[in-house]
């Protein structure tokens, strides 16, 4: 083993503090010499543009009311610059929403956002604390303590985790130790609270919990699957809305960390980080039980048929998995289940080319996933095999893309990726006289996965499709029916109240609403562009 450098250690040492003792590690594989480097760098796709860079910033400021009161917060250590890093980012409606984890003293607000960058005249604008000032008040355990990953589904409601723990990365100093809560926001109602959770010491502990990235799922109610690489207890935590009620599916040789993945580098800093289970992404429905490249016979017929994958990664790993989301939601069988069970249902689908934190997936299937040690973002079909051929490389620059934190799609199909130099601050190493953060911006023509127009299955079997650039036609919501026995000679019922598009099926699949599902392969797949 290879003898670590002073700024590696410091670097391992300073993360540790992050996720709590580093636990037990997995055995994964290294990369196999037979696995070709990506594609060089391209646009997205034909007639799509390359990254650009929306936003920038050196240092992190906020929208204090005023220069007294920024003045106070630089006097009093509550607001100390260089401590102060964006983590996830999420776009909805005209404001990209950014996280701000408390990792060291200094940080004003833990949530907050800025505007779009069409209405924004400034690349390093103030950080407007979210939903208020009040809410991030640091150790008000009912307010916002330490957030690092949101989502936001179809409804425009946030749903915001929040560890609880302050000043992750400082030893023996004074922190702020709440209940770790979950809060939904109603950003229509600029972030009025209509959910508050508290996680139950069984599910996530006070004190050794690292909440990290959220999905969710709108199934039966509402789920949200979060991922906690506490060093202790990593695994996936399930919220059920309806149930109001958690608990954590958890799995080693999945969801820990592999030995032969924790040491790398970025931008010629090595690292040693053995970090568990961090990005996560929820992908289309299928149906289990057909081959994805053979037609459907009996497409819709109930919710029973239908499954999604939530896709996982260790960040020190370089393999990329799944789990049923239906498993996930059963909180009788994760209660009965071996660690067996569990490992019998987790699909390994191979390996990436290198360590990842932040993983997207849009409405179409089509996962994004940073690269750490390649100083990229990769793109992959989860319709395809999970090959070297088809993960193409779309975005790689070593002096831009350094350390993929989180990645966002808004309404107009464009993906945001925060790019901010992780590596670098837990080792406090940032120069605030260079850009240290990023949020780069790609049009892809996909909208988020909460979007996807195939999981809006009933019970009974029908299909309620709210539009497929989402809230801008939620109230033009239509019904169909499958009534047939084979995709070629059965025909959907339509009834809504989108005029033409009403009267059959052959207009409403490829007329005025575009394109929404074919009724074959993995039933969902899809016809062309939306």
């Amino acid at each position: 083993m290879m003898g670590a450098r002073p700024c590696a250690i410091a670097v391992l040492l300073a993360w540790s503090l992050i996720a709590g003792t580093l636990g037990q590690l997995s055995d994964d594989q290294p990369p196999q010499d037979s696995l070709s480097p990506p594609t060089p760098a391209s646009p997205i796709a034909a007639g799509e543009k390359q990254f650009r860079v929306v936003y920038e910033w050196n240092v992190l400021d906020f929208a204090f009311e005023n220069e007294d009161e920024r003045a106070h917060a630089l006097y009093g250590g509550h607001y100390i610059p260089k401590n102060v890093l964006i983590s996830d980012c999420k776009p909805y409606a005209n404001r990209l929403y950014l996280t701000i984890p408390r990792m060291l003293p200094g940080v004003p607000a833990t949530l907050g956002y800025v505007v779009r960058p069409e209405n924004n005249g400034r690349t390093d604008p103030e950080i407007v604390p979210f939903p208020s000032w009040e809410m991030n008040e640091r150790g008000n355990c009912s307010a916002l303590q330490f957030v690092q990953g949101v989502a936001v589904d179809k409804h425009g409601i946030m749903w915001v985790v929040d560890s609880g723990r302050t000043e992750t990365l400082t030893r023996g100093k004074e922190h702020v130790v709440c209940p770790p809560k979950l809060l939904l926001l109603d950003l229509k109602r600029n972030g009025t609270v209509v959910l508050r959770y508290s996680f139950p010491e069984s599910v996530v502990p006070a004190g050794n919990n690292y909440l990290n990235k959220i999905v969710v799922d709108d199934a039966f109610g509402g789920f949200g699957y979060i991922t906690d690489n506490s060093g202790a207890d990593p695994g996936i935590v399930v919220f059920s809305r309806r149930l109001i009620r958690s608990w954590k599916v958890r799995e080693n040789n999945s969801m820990r960390a592999a030995r032969n993945a924790v040491r790398f580098a970025v931008n010629g800093t090595e690292l040693n980080f053995s970090i568990h289970i961090d990005s996560i992404a929820l992908g289309p429905y299928y149906n289990p039980n057909l081959s994805p490249d053979q037609p459907a016979p009996d497409a819709l017929v109930s919710n029973q048929n239908f499954e999604r994958n939530v896709y996982y990664s260790p960040l020190s790993s370089y393999h990329l998995y799944s789990l049923p989301a239906s498993l996930l939601r059963d909180p009788e069988f994760n209660a009965r289940a071996t660690p067996r069970d569990i490992l019998e249902a987790v699909v390994d689908y191979g390996q990436k080319p290198s360590q990842t934190d932040g993983m997207f997936m849009d409405n179409r299937g089509v996962l994004y996933y940073g690269l750490l040690g390649e100083h990229a973002i990769a793109r992959w079909d989860s319709y395809q095999p999970f090959t070297a051929k088809n993960q193409q490389t779309i975005a790689k620059d070593a002096a831009y893309i350094q350390w993929v934190d989180s990645m966002g799609i808004d309404h107009e199909g464009y993906l945001y990726v925060v790019v901010n130099r992780l590596h670098n601050f837990v080792a406090g190493r940032l120069n605030p006289a260079e850009v240290n953060f990023r949020i780069l911006r790609a049009k892809t023509g996909a909208l988020s996965y909460v979007y996807t127009p195939d999981n809006l299955f009933n019970t009974d079997g029908k299909f309620l499709y709210t539009g497929a650039s989402g809230e801008p036609f939620a109230d033009n919501g239509l019904v169909y029916q499958y009534e047939g026995t084979t995709p070629a000679s059965s025909r959907l019922a339509a009834a809504g109240i989108l005029g033409a598009a009403a009267s059959g099926a052959e207009r409403s699949i490829g007329g005025a609403v575009g394109v929404l599902v074919v009724l074959g392969a993995s039933i969902v797949r899809r016809l062309g562009a939306w």
